[in-house]
């Protein structure tokens, strides 16, 4: 069997915890996840609360968990809008007043990042399909997963979830193109620069249109092989 009819089976029967890297990396990275790589595992694989210390990660988890599931179940879904409000919808179940409704532009998301406020104009649904279509131009899976991730990112559609939701649409295209591989975020719990560095660089991609800095470290440190 060659390694691509290898990677065919893998994501034939993928479970949420082949997705462990992902939950734990972008729950670590963007909401400040302190349960540890391995417990999370655990939780995924067994439902087991130890390690889980408090109950805002236990909701974080569980909400990452079933977009998880989510991904999985609908990966053969085309990635339209939708779909990223249905994604939305998943990952903000226990923190967000309107899960999986675009923001209104009265409501002025945004971020703070080291070089100023990123406020994007809020998107319609036509807008955020656009913005979709336009990221997934590419015959690469990889590139248009990396292309999604960023783009959706940068625009904040929702009240909540904006990056985590970013980054399971990302996965969700990778798992349905059987790409053999998952985006996750760039974090290693000895060395917190990493995290640093990946934010800043997604930060000025965000202020200054600098995509190609933050893709060329998520091509170098995110792609990773489904399995390992």
């Amino acid at each position: 069997m060659n390694a691509a009819d290898q990677d065919d089976r893998a994501v034939g029967r993928l479970t949420v915890t082949d997705l462990a890297g992902v939950v734990y990396s972008s729950g670590r990275v963007f909401d400040g996840l302190s349960t540890g790589r391995l417990d999370t595992e655990n939780f995924l694989r067994t439902g087991s609360l130890e390690g889980v210390s408090s109950r805002a990660d236990l909701a974080l988890l569980e909400d990452l968990r079933d977009a998880a599931q989510f991904v999985i179940d609908h990966a053969a879904h085309r990635i339209d809008a939708g779909f990223v409000r249905a994604i939305n919808a998943t990952i903000t179940r226990s923190g967000a007043l309107h899960p999986g409704q675009l923001r209104t532009q009265d409501q002025a998301i945004g971020v703070t990042t080291p070089y100023g406020r990123h406020s994007p104009d809020a998107l319609t649904e036509d807008q955020l399909q656009l913005l979709l279509d336009n990221a997934t131009r590419s015959p690469e899976a990889e590139e248009n997963a990396l292309d999604l991730f960023i783009n959706l990112a940068k625009a904040q559609p929702f009240e909540d979830g904006n990056k985590r939701t970013a980054v399971f649409v990302a996965n969700s295209l990778l798992i349905g193109a059987d790409a053999g591989v998952l985006l996750t975020i760039p974090v290693d719990d000895n060395d917190p620069g990493v995290a640093k560095t990946f934010n800043d660089l997604l930060a000025r991609a965000y202020l200054y249109n600098e995509h190609e800095a933050v893709k060329t470290l998520l091509r170098r440190a995110g792609l990773t092989r489904i399995g390992r």
